[in-house]
């Protein structure tokens, strides 16, 4: 008889004698009884606090390699080395059991040591798997017999000594992803329904029925266990049974419109998701914090985002605390470890984060002989790196590192980086945004953005760096040009009167030489013009009426409706009793344009 033979001849004897069977997953059964949930996590066998799930109390990262053949290695954070590395055609997530880990491999569950990587099981499948998890004696496979969207769904219990069947449970319609712990197992069923069965038997003890909102993950962590969808996070505790999110441990994080794609927890009823996939690099690092009752609150107050190259870390309330760039390549993987957010780059880095600072806390690389990673599982609950490796986060650095990323990818998340760009004050923030102006690589979308915010900051710190980017002049020996001129005076106008007698001066100087450029543009003169009538002051006063005297007969400035308007009313604004005698001048004087004459004589005549 064949292996695969053997395994379904199995799994139909366990069912026959009721080890589970199809108890566990009928659509009526006693939901959402209090008494009996507490009772069941009453008996679960929790550690003493946050601790890895191997046995040995190592922390480690399993990462798949690309080549022919895909390769398996083990990192031991704690050893801070790779232990080994192995030919494994590994084609799901790792999961790790107490002394071993277990992955599919072609088409069998493959159980290999946790010390040596060496092959213990390997049991082949029948059907498709579309979910593998483990605890500290088994691993737990979902599998479909069956056309996609139909067919009969199993959830088997494997040995993790022998990889021999312990149990199985049948279910008539979808069954996600489980997860398992301290002797129970907690199934989702048909997006409704979790399930939490024996771990040593398949016996149903008790199940929660979503009422308001579906059920399409389930996780585990050495200190607790969670469930809920995109739309939020249930603890698994006593209040979970009501199914309500008013009645339960519930929290819902609020992310930022431009991270939105960013899960919980990859969804478990997707075939796709049951393997390292894209949806691994838009990941909400989040831990909610066992002790707390009532609404769910977030260990460190707070969360991150994991989106490709980017963590960016958020209060309890939204707001930005941190952000960090990953150098040059994706982090194809990333964990809440409790202690530190672990992330592990597609080039083999390893990088853990502080949840509250960002500060980067550990650097570290795997073994892996080149190629690619293409995903990782960590096991790094409670871990803590040996010393700090950088003493601060760079805030500013990073999100100016992702408001220039080539990537047009990250449209969005450059939009966001931007946004919190325009909060910080200071003069190298203001320059770091004007580098964004300069750069050619930029959209013009980002640009415009960009423009937005310098106009909106109004930091008088980032004056110096506004008025040099004012100075340049197109010279190709000096590789320097012309920046936008009217984003830049719109900036300097938006600081209006507030400067001091010496800023004021350096910044009338800077505008007025552009009012004569004759390569400016009428768009970006008007600009220049309002902004020194909003700078006000002496000498802007004086420069805004010589330009006026000057140019009052020019049949292109003097006859346009929007230079006549904005240059009389940057004079009313900066010039007091000269500015209205020079108005009224020019409004009478016959040698001026009629159009100019026109607003400048009503221009006079206007209150104060």
């Amino acid at each position: 008889m064949k292996a695969a033979t053997r395994l379904a001849a199995a799994v139909a004897a366990l069912a026959l004698v009721g080890c589970g069977g199809g108890a566990a997953f009928r659509l009526t059964a006693d939901d959402n009884d209090p008494a009996a949930l507490a009772a069941a996590l009453d008996r679960r066998e929790l550690g003493g606090g946050m601790a890895p799930a191997a046995t040995d109390g190592h922390a480690r990262v399993f990462a798949v390699i690309s080549g022919s053949p895909r390769r398996l290695l083990a990192h031991d954070l704690t050893e801070g080395r790779t232990t080994w590395s192995v030919d494994a055609d590994v084609q799901s997530r790792v999961v790790v059991g107490g002394d071993f880990v277990a992955a599919v491999e072609g088409g069998a569950v493959v159980a290999r040591e946790q010390a040596s990587g060496a092959v213990r099981w390997r049991r082949p499948l029948d059907g498709t798997m579309l979910g593998l998890s483990a605890d500290t004696e088994r691993a737990y496979v979902v599998t479909r017999l069956g056309a996609d969207g139909g067919g009969r769904y199993w959830l088997t219990a494997l040995s993790g000594t022998s990889g021999e069947p312990v149990w199985s449970a049948d279910a008539n319609g979808q069954l996600g992803t489980p997860a398992a712990q301290g002797g129970l197992v907690f199934s989702p069923f048909l997006k409704q329904w979790l399930s939490v069965l024996d771990a040593r038997t398949g016996a149903i003890v008790t199940r929660v029925r979503g009422v308001d909102q579906e059920i399409s993950f389930v996780e585990t962590t050495s200190d607790g266990a969670w469930f809920g969808s995109p739309q939020g996070v249930y603890r698994l505790d006593a209040r979970a049974a009501s199914g309500r999110r008013a009645e339960s441990t519930f929290g819902q994080l609020t992310l930022p419109p431009q991270l939105a794609q960013a899960r919980y927890a990859p969804d478990g009823y997707d075939a796709v998701q049951a393997g390292y996939s894209a949806a691994d690099r838009a990941h909400i690092l989040w831990r909610g914090d066992p002790r707390a009752d009532g609404a769910l609150a977030w260990l460190g107050g707070g969360y991150a985002v994991h989106y490709f190259r980017f963590v960016l870390g958020y209060d309890g309330d939204g707001q930005l605390r941190w952000a960090y760039s990953h150098p040059r390549v994706e982090l194809v993987a990333s964990e809440h470890a409790g202690t530190v957010l672990l992330g592990v780059g597609a080039g083999g880095e390893i990088v853990a984060l502080d949840p509250v600072t960002g500060v980067v806390r550990h650097r570290g690389s795997l073994d892996h002989g080149g190629g690619q990673v293409l995903g990782a599982t960590i096991d790094g609950d409670g871990w803590t790196p040996p010393g700090v490796a950088d003493s601060s986060a760079d805030t500013v650095a990073a999100l100016v590192s992702i408001a220039r990323d080539r990537d047009r990818r990250f449209e969005k998340v450059k939009e966001l980086a931007i946004g919190a760009l325009a909060k910080l004050p200071g003069g190298e923030v203001t320059a770091d945004l004007l580098a964004l102006l300069d750069d050619d690589r930029a959209s013009d979308k980002i640009k415009d953005l960009v423009g937005d915010v310098l106009v909106a900051r109004k930091d008088p710190g980032g004056l110096p760096a506004l008025i040099a980017a004012l100075g340049h002049q197109d010279d190709v020996v000096a590789e320097t040009r012309t920046g936008p001129v009217g984003v830049l005076a719109r900036a300097v106008g938006g600081l209006g009167d507030g400067l001091d007698a010496t800023a004021q001066a350096d910044a009338t100087r800077a505008l007025a030489r552009h009012l004569e450029a004759p390569s400016i543009e009428l768009g970006d003169l008007l600009d220049v013009v309002s902004a020194l009538g909003a700078i006000g002051g002496v000498e802007a006063a004086a420069r805004l009426q010589s330009h006026l005297l000057m140019y009052r007969v020019d049949p292109d400035l003097a006859a346009s409706p929007e230079w006549c308007q904005a240059v009389v009313n940057a004079i009313l604004r900066a010039g007091g009793d000269q500015g209205r005698e020079t108005l009224r001048f020019v409004g009478a004087d016959a040698r001026t344009l009629p159009t100019l004459a026109a607003v400048a004589a009503a221009g006079a005549l206007r209150r104060p």
